[in-house]
């Protein structure tokens, strides 16, 4: 089962006196459909590098990442770690050494 994919800006490596950055480019459409894809007040994006540089020199485009875990409720909370034993509950059989 394919889910249509999204796609929202572009982006293009410049190099810098800093080093290389990545400048990103977002229209309003573009911000709209991030905004139609929050999933608990977040979103995800992939930073794709084009095959070819756009016409306007575009070296990479975003995708939504729409990648959602299946199975189990995903809303739920992983289990805390049963807490180690406090100092005074440690006999000296306890210790490893």
């Amino acid at each position: 089962m394919s889910e249509e994919k999204i796609y929202v800006g572009n982006g293009k490596k410049i190099t810098t006196q800093y080093g290389d950055l990545m400048k990103l480019s977002l229209t309003a459409e573009d911000l709209e459909k991030m905004q139609a894809n929050l999933s608990n007040g977040w979103i995800n994006l992939n930073v794709k590098e084009r095959r070819e540089p756009s016409a306007g020199g575009m070296t990479h485009y975003l995708e939504v990442d729409t990648w959602k875990p299946s199975g189990g409720n995903s809303e739920e909370a992983p289990k805390a770690a049963k807490p180690a034993p406090a100092q005074e509950d440690l006999q000296p059989e306890d210790l490893p050494f």
